[in-house]
């Protein structure tokens, strides 16, 4: 156990301390723990090689790719269009929309970043000319960031299957839940909080013949964004390709759709938003391998210590019983959450945490989801969430101003963890 106190000592003392990278800090500890067990330092750059030789892992930098093609051809624009279309006339609907989609646009780019600055910087405005408060607007983009990582594909999901060594695909499913979940409390949140309390729209209805004609309207101009995700699922789960295929088909099909538009002179976007996504891809890619390379020799070091055996003999013998395992588990992955990015703490704490839940009979594709669920709550997670930083920053309130008025979501976050945890149906039902 000396061995992992070493490594996270270092790792949390450079992180946290002295504001050294994450991914760097987390190889200086790996380093530093093979140089005190006299271990082969060979091992450590095999360790880092090995995770990058991987033909699943290529997926990662090519639904990144994607996401940054998809998201330099406008598309959020066009899925809040079609969204507020079908929902425009209900009470508190310009907070539903921005749930939605929210949910829609992190299908594409599978990160909470992106989709609060893509989400806030078109929906903000129109927020606040309704009477939306900045903070409450702040705290509606911070909580709805994360709901793409729930719905496939996701990065996080990636890394988990990466770790933990089971099938992408079944991660992804079993987060679809756990998202629709989060979607129903918010959109009831919101209308508690602003929608009761709006005017009921009572502008005349339209014909059922011209609300269809422009319904079909609006989903024609929205196919695009609206196909790519149906490409991904149905050829995954019909064992037509692979996830890491479907990376590099949603490429090709997100630089079809960005040149075809560029080329139509309809929008804003040009040919060099190409080069701009290729950039953004580039540098994104760049930060995830190096901490998954210094992450995999973490995880070698710490299991050529012993002590992933260790904590599983220590777990079986002296927990025993799996409901507080996960209680403990849910109280380290939030802790760490708070501090971490989601995917450095997928690669940190999974390979410590996942052989005593085997170990315990937990279903290592149930844990994925209380992974995947707890560490993107995380964003929500004073005193530093990531999340609430990235919406202060668009909607120009305050971090405490947001913290003030993002309780009711964390408190609906926090009560899906706990149907996610000792429920383990709802993460289950699409993967068994």
């Amino acid at each position: 156990m000396l061995t992992l106190l070493i490594f996270l000592g270092l790792f949390f003392g450079l992180a946290l301390l002295l504001r050294v990278p994450a991914a760097f800090s987390m190889g200086i500890g790996a380093a530093a723990a093979f140089s005190f067990n006299a271990f082969d330092t060979s091992q450590m750059s095999q360790a880092m090689y090995n995770q990058l030789d991987s033909v699943p892992f290529i997926a990662i930098p090519l639904f990144i790719l994607a996401g940054a093609i998809m998201e330099q051809g406008e598309i959020s624009e066009s899925l809040i269009n079609w969204v507020k279309f079908f929902v425009g006339k209900i009470r508190g609907s310009l907070g539903m929309v921005t749930i939605i989609a929210s949910t829609a646009f992190g299908v594409i780019t599978g990160s909470a970043m992106a989709t609060i600055s893509a989400i806030g910087r078109i929906m903000g405005p129109s927020l606040e000319k309704s009477g939306y408060t900045k903070p409450y607007i702040g705290a509606l983009l911070a909580s709805c960031g994360f709901l793409g990582i729930m719905i496939p594909p996701s990065i996080p999901g990636i890394m988990y299957a990466s770790a933990s060594g089971q099938k992408t695909s079944e991660v992804w499913l079993s987060t679809i839940g756990p998202g629709l979940l989060f979607v129903i409390l918010y959109v009831i949140i919101n209308y508690m909080k602003v929608g009761r309390f709006e005017i009921k729209d009572t502008s005349p209805k339209m014909a059922p013949l011209v609300y269809m004609k422009k319904a079909a309207v609006s989903t024609w101009q929205t196919l695009p964004a609206i196909f790519m995700p149906v490409v991904i699922f149905g050829g995954i789960y019909s064992g037509a390709f692979t996830a890491t295929e479907a990376g590099a088909i949603t490429c090709t099909y997100g630089l079809v759709y960005l040149v075809v538009k560029a080329l139509m002179k309809r929008s804003d976007v040009k040919i060099n938003s190409l080069y701009q996504a290729a950039v953004s891809a580039a540098i994104s890619t760049g930060t995830v391998c190096i901490l998954a390379a210094f992450a995999n020799s973490a995880g070698r070091v710490i299991t050529l210590a012993g002590v992933s055996a260790e904590m599983t003999k220590f777990v079986t013998e002296n927990i025993g019983n799996k409901y507080f395992y996960l209680l403990l588990v849910n109280v380290i992955y939030l802790f760490a959450g708070t501090f971490l990015e989601c995917n450095c703490a997928i690669l940190i704490l999974v390979p410590l945490l996942l052989p005593p839940a085997r170990a315990l009979g937990i279903d290592p594709i149930h844990f994925g989801s209380i992974t995947l669920v707890n560490l993107s709550v995380g964003n929500l997670t004073p005193p530093f969430a990531q999340g609430i930083f990235m919406s202060s920053k668009v909607v120009g309130a305050s971090f405490v101003e947001i913290v003030k008025e993002i309780w009711p979501f964390l408190i609906a976050a926090l009560v899906v963890i706990g149907i996610v945890t000792y429920l383990p149906a709802l993460s289950l039902f699409l993967v068994r």
